[in-house]
């Protein structure tokens, strides 16, 4: 049962309309200025330190709009296998998280290394983004790969006779093993590189808050959002909509068929397990 759109997560559908939204708002109030970080002044010279909170709200540009949209859109699968309330929970927190650490580290540590250079943190989700995809890392298997020829550029050779020795010789070739996640990793590294060093140092920190929260080496880490926010979204909207399009199914693949087989197979009452359903759920994502 493949699931498109952004049904079942209704926290990435926010994110993503968020994203549009803000950066419009912003452009046309013309508050741009208001959410990047500059060590200097800001926080050291004028005491801003309320551009901590705001710093991640929005992006200035069009083009980190895009490729942000992009990448949450791509990653919403996380959210259809976690659960709305873990998603949101893994967001707010590395949000607050990575929100401090990058002006922290750049100012402490960055800024001396470059001998004072480094100075700017561009706005926008980037450091979230990423902890975002390294969960996606981490967690959801590559589906199918391919091979991307690098042909000899200096005296290529001449076609093969036949085809077994054309593909031998293709074999042979020098070549890059990519899979299907390759997609969603350039999506994200164009907003890594969107604006240097900055963009870059808040990717890095994003990517590490991500393993961090994973492997529960952080403080509160299992902090959630009380169960009561997502307990009747969960049990009236998602698992109801799953029995809806399971038994939507079931009766289609039930047309022609002995009302018996339907039982032997599923169960006295024709349904399938709820094991097989959920596994159903998640198939058409991977």
């Amino acid at each position: 049962m493949q699931v498109s759109g952004f049904a079942h997560t209704p926290i990435s559908q926010f994110f993503v309309y968020y994203l549009v939204i803000a950066a419009v708002v912003i452009s046309v109030s013309d508050y741009k200025y208001l959410f990047h970080v500059q060590i200097v002044p800001h926080l050291w010279r004028w005491n801003q330190w309320w551009r901590l909170l705001v710093w991640q709200g929005s992006y200035a540009n069009t083009g980190e709009v895009l490729f942000a949209s992009l990448a949450v859109y791509n990653l919403r699968i996380i959210e259809r296998l976690w659960g709305s309330r873990k998603f949101a929970s893994f967001l707010t927190y590395n949000l607050v998280s990575t929100s401090i650490l990058a002006p922290f580290l750049l100012g402490t540590v960055f800024r001396p290394l470059t001998f004072w250079r480094m100075n700017y943190l561009p706005p926008g989700p980037t450091p979230l983004i990423f902890a975002l995809l390294a969960q996606y890392h981490a967690t959801i298997p590559s589906t199918y790969k391919f091979r991307l020829l690098l042909p000899l550029l200096n005296n290529p050779p001449p076609p093969a006779a036949t085809p077994a020795l054309q593909a031998a010789r293709e074999e042979a070739e020098p070549a890059i093993t990519l899979t299907d996640k390759f997609y969603i990793y350039l999506v994200a590294a164009q907003l890594a590189l969107s604006q240097p060093p900055g963009s870059l140092l808040g990717a890095a920190v994003g990517w590490i808050a991500g393993y961090a929260w994973r492997a529960e080496i952080v403080p509160w880490g299992r902090w959630r959002y009380p169960i009561w926010l997502f307990e009747k979204g969960r049990r009236d909207g998602e698992y109801g909509e799953l029995r809806r399009m399971a038994r939507g199914e079931e009766q289609q693949a039930g047309v022609g068929v002995p009302s018996g087989s339907n039982q032997a197979e599923g169960g006295g009452d024709g349904r399938r397990p709820l094991s097989t359903q959920i596994l159903d759920q998640f198939r058409g994502g991977f």
